[in-house]
């Protein structure tokens, strides 16, 4: 049985297995960056306005005690930044939605510049709760809980090629237990480990014929656990 990958699902968006719903930053905002910036336009201290930032992140909205909050938009520029020997990555696109002391808060929505689109919650500058990640030609792939900015918790994924997986999610792999369903009819119910099914399984076949399986890597290795070995 083939193994999976939620990597495959927004395609051309990032090349990392951990990327493929966002950046490998931790909290979104380059160290060094500012919440505030230069006021381009408006009452960027208790109103409407524009500004600008150092890194180049522009935001149109409201504000308060000097800082973006409220409603507004943030426009990020594709940046990358060198730390400690490795590189840092940051989303790039736009953000429309609540903003609290100058970071997204609240419900929003990030368009990457890929077109590919994240609806949902955010809390600390990061996608976290529920939300919806569709691809660039308006599919859904991804929609449950995020953590981290990662799909995390519980969530269905719509795979291109027409599988659907329903259940737990770990750090944008399927992990735990879950259900996929096949273009075919076929059904597994049972354990995911690192994308790959592993323990015990259910396949549920369209003629209504069950088969109950124990799986290790991804494939098949009998129906009963294999014999421990005698250590005496």
């Amino acid at each position: 049985m083939k193994t999976v990958s939620i990597a495959a699902l927004v395609v051309a968006m990032f090349f990392l297995p951990l990327n493929a719903f966002g950046s490998g930053c931790v909290s979104c905002d380059i160290e060094g960056t500012t919440k505030e910036g230069k006021c381009l336009e408006g009452d960027c201290k208790n109103g409407k306005g524009t500004m600008v930032r150092a890194d180049g992140t522009k935001y149109e909205g409201e504000f308060k005690d000097g800082l973006p909050n409220g409603k507004g938009t943030f426009i990020y520029p594709k940046m990358e930044a060198s730390k400690k020997g490795t590189y840092t990555f940051r989303d790039s696109g736009r953000y429309e939605g609540e903003v609290k002391r100058g970071i997204k808060e609240g419900q929003g929505t990030f368009i990457f510049t890929s077109g590919a689109k994240y609806e949902g919650q955010f809390e600390d500058d990061r996608r976290k709760g529920r939300g919806v990640m569709t691809n660039a030609d308006g599919k859904v792939a991804y929609e449950g809980e995020f953590d981290k900015g990662m799909p995390n918790g519980q969530g269905t994924v719509n795979f291109p090629d027409g599988k659907k997986y329903t259940g737990d999610v770990l750090n944008n792999y399927l992990n735990g237990n879950g259900t996929m369903i096949f273009p075919d009819g076929k059904k597994y119910e049972g354990g995911f480990v690192m994308n790959k099914i592993a323990g015990k399984g259910v396949m549920t076949y369209p003629d209504g014929k069950k088969e109950e399986r124990l799986f290790s890597n991804g494939r098949f290795i009998g129906n009963k656990p294999p014999a421990k070995k005698n250590d005496s």
